[in-house]
């Protein structure tokens, strides 16, 4: 593991080779990247910006956490959901191309004295991936909700990558039921944690089920990030300890610290 710090003079330009781009469901792509001084550096909850195409459009780079590093291979990989014209322009990379990634951005995910739940949907589960893998000993359950049909290859791809983690789909259709509500523990113990991803609606569901012990319950939100060196004020969270910018002050938020996780 690289020693984990966040500073705007690591944050350069690389030019990667595209190694894996591979659609998992409908609008879920898994991209790997070879970039061996990215895979060195790169902790766990930080990400990348990919520029989708060369020129100026799109003038903006598309940010994504990073979800697995293989140092000894050089490569990174991203895991992400098609939003938009930038994304869609992404997925059409194919093999041997070439991409511009500018990074490492973001704070990295906090040490943790004891345990630590994982509860994240759809693709929330990627800002966690290495940290999961990293600190095997710390995690107590990893939990992921999922559509469910047409979501088979995504749910194997991270199942390879965590191995215990238990997936539930809306439908039904496999896994271990329609709801990781019905699992979840109703509460967590004096000295763990539960951190959690993905669609305001999924947080806003895991701040009801823990309405009581909402300082346990963590947040990494997916605030727009557009330039990643605080300057822009677009991926800003509002808190009760004022207003954070995700790439350069906080990468995980206490949920009753955050004003809004609308974003």
């Amino acid at each position: 593991m690289p020693e984990c710090s966040c500073s705007l003079s690591k944050i350069k330009d690389f030019r990667s080779a595209v190694l894996v781009s591979e659609r998992l469901s409908e609008r879920i792509v898994w991209l790997t990247l070879k970039c061996p001084e990215l895979a060195e550096e790169v902790c766990p909850g930080q990400c990348v910006m990919l520029f989708p195409a060369e020129g100026m459009d799109p003038l903006l780079g598309r940010p994504f956490a990073v979800a697995y590093t293989d140092a000894e291979k050089g490569e990174i990989s991203i895991c992400y959901m098609l939003l938009g014209r930038g994304t869609e322009m992404l997925s059409t990379l194919s093999a041997g191309r070439e991409v511009r990634v500018r990074g490492p951005f973001g704070v990295p995910l906090k040490s943790i004295s004891d345990k630590v739940y994982i509860a994240a949907g759809g693709v929330g589960i990627a800002t966690f991936i290495s940290f999961i893998r990293s600190n095997p000993e710390k995690i107590a359950d990893v939990f992921l909700g999922i559509p469910g049909k047409g979501y088979e290859k995504y749910a194997a791809a991270i199942s390879e990558l965590v191995p215990d983690v238990r997936i539930f789909t809306d439908d039904g259709s496999f896994g271990e039921g329609d709801s990781m509500f019905k699992t979840l523990p109703e509460k967590i113990d004096e000295n763990a944690e539960i951190w959690s991803c993905g669609p305001p609606g999924f947080l806003k569901a895991m701040e009801d089920h823990f309405a009581e012990q909402k300082e346990k319950l963590y947040f990494s939100l997916d605030n727009r990030m557009a330039c990643g060196y605080g300057g822009c004020m677009g991926c800003v969270v509002e808190t009760t300890n004022g207003l954070k910018r995700i790439c350069v002050d906080q990468s995980i938020f206490r949920a009753d610290e955050v004003i809004s996780h609308e974003n």
